[in-house]
């Protein structure tokens, strides 16, 4: 439907005091999350290799046990087009008295291309709990059954709690656990932690804090004096709360984790509609959000 002079009527009348709307957005919050790469094809296909496990001890006389190598998890990423725009006639644009203000309009447009990749971003870790929104491995991006040959390996609590003392300390201890698919354990470290506003105070106080918080004790914060998140912590206003508690994500510095594909960077065009001269504006680009490698995070939902 096209913005018709019904649409701007008091943009029609001189003398306004203000012509606003055009408000501050948060900056990119997505690249704290995933690496960005290029891609040149519809579909970007990732695949995690299974190589040698634990070496066997051999009796004396007897044969080599040996150990086979090859591909397990293959994870897809589908570049999905996302596009918007906007029609005005050519007597709402040539009757308004502001169109200095047009630019505001350009703007809108780019705003909201830029949130929804701030969006869906975000929802590859809010839609990370949900077992309808698999990742490669055929379990949710937290699960505590991601499959490696032989067994399997968590990155997220069997009981989910709220972010505190005990279930940060928890996450450390679990991400130096992560084992690859040959089930030998993996040096992953904490890197970062991720919070939405209801968590950005508790966050605060534990990295930040030298002593431990909510206690009558004066003992050291062990987190902090370890320097165990070393990048700290960073607040999403995107993220979500999860399956009614307050969700909270600790990155690691894992290889291949959350990737952010860009198949078509963001185009704009502006053109008139040669029949009814109605000025048509839109904007389109093509990208996918994805994680190929689930130690990349440590998930709790509270």
């Amino acid at each position: 439907m096209a913005i018709n002079l019904a649409d701007e009527a008091q943009l029609l009348r001189p003398g306004l005091a203000a012509v606003f709307g055009d408000y501050a957005k948060y900056p990119a919050q997505w690249p704290e999350i995933f690496e960005t790469h290029k891609s040149d094809k519809s579909v970007e296909i990732e695949v995690e290799m299974k190589f040698l496990g634990l070496a066997q001890l051999r009796a004396e006389g007897a044969a080599t046990v040996m150990n086979d190598m090859g591909q397990r998890i293959v994870t897809n990423y589908n570049h999905k087009a996302v596009a918007l725009g906007f029609v005005i006639t050519r007597m709402a644009m040539l009757d308004n008295l502001y169109k200095n203000r047009f630019p505001m309009m350009a703007n809108a447009l780019k705003a909201s291309l830029a949130q929804t990749k701030e969006v869906l971003g975000a929802s590859v870790l809010n839609n990370g709990f949900n077992a309808a929104f698999p990742i490669g491995d055929g379990q949710a991006l937290f699960s505590t059954a991601h499959p490696i040959d032989g067994g399997t390996y968590a990155n997220t609590p069997a009981v989910t709690s709220d972010l505190n003392e005990a279930s940060l300390e928890q996450a450390i201890i679990g991400v130096q656990q992560f084992r690859d698919q040959a089930g030998l354990i993996v040096m992953t470290k904490p890197r970062k932690l991720i919070v939405g506003v209801q968590n950005q105070f508790v966050a605060d106080r534990l990295l930040e804090s030298a002593f431990r918080v909510n206690t009558a004790n004066n003992d050291i914060n062990a987190v902090y004096n370890t320097a165990s998140v070393p990048m700290g912590y960073r607040t999403n206003q995107f993220v979500t709360q999860v399956s009614g508690g307050n969700a909270w994500y600790l990155l690691t510095d894992a290889q291949d984790g959350f990737k952010h594909y860009v198949r078509e960077t963001a185009e704009t065009d502006v053109y008139a509609d040669f029949s009814t001269d109605n000025l048509q504006c839109k904007a389109m680009e093509r990208y996918s959000f994805g994680v190929s490698n689930p130690r990349a995070a440590w998930g709790n939902h509270g």
